[in-house]
């Protein structure tokens, strides 16, 4: 369970977000609304990348800025994967193994399944700097699913994708909100609308539950 209460944000003099107050529970959540709504900023909130400047932010009771071992515990079970696709220095496989290295653990059935289920076998020695666009957003996708988090992320996951790619990241994450995982992601994609649980939509720094 990720819970905000009475958050704000502010980059400068200007919230961005404002009193926000809200519980997200298992399942696929949207975060909607117009380009500076706040969607990457609440993203980036609950993932622990940006201190709120008032109200508190907890995951499973866990204040997740408050610096102890408990909150730096509880940061391991969250990914956040950029809406910028990012990858390291080196090969696909470097890239992949990356979020698992520095969790000190090793590649593991679960990475050979997901690199089987997004059809990148080939590209795995490639130098990651020469990925297309859409290449590097399912390389970024399948870093953060191979360390199974708890609590995924996603800032417009769909982007640069074709048809064939959107249509396999969903089922994954179908597969994954099945399982009991946490999906947040914040998107301007319909293609998603009929998968969500719960949406929410941000303007002028405040947000509202839209039925679903």
């Amino acid at each position: 369970m990720i819970e905000l209460e009475k958050v704000f944000f502010s980059y400068n003099e200007d919230f961005v977000l404002r009193d926000v107050s809200l519980k997200i529970d298992s399942g696929i959540t949207l975060f909607r609304g117009p380009n500076g709504s706040g969607k990457t900023t609440l993203a980036k909130i609950i993932s622990g990348l940006l201190p709120p400047k008032r109200g508190r932010v907890t995951v499973d009771g866990v204040n997740i800025y408050q610096g102890d071992v408990k909150a730096k515990n509880k940061l391991r079970e969250i990914v956040y994967v950029h809406d910028s696709p990012v990858v390291l220095k080196g090969d696909v496989y470097r890239n992949l193994t990356y979020g698992l290295r520095i969790m000190g653990l090793t590649a593991q059935d679960k990475l050979l399944e997901l690199i089987r289920s997004f059809n990148i076998g080939g590209i795995l020695r490639k130098d990651a700097y020469s990925l297309s666009a859409g290449e590097r957003q399912i390389v970024s996708l399948v870093r953060a699913l191979a360390v199974d988090p708890l609590y995924l992320i996603l800032d417009e996951p769909l982007q640069y994708l074709d048809d064939e790619r959107r249509g396999k990241v969903i089922n994954y994450l179908r597969i994954l909100r099945d399982q009991g995982k946490t999906i947040l992601i914040a998107t301007h994609e319909r293609d998603l609308l009929e998968y969500a649980d719960k949406i929410y939509y941000i303007r002028y720094g405040s947000i509202e539950e839209i039925i679903v």
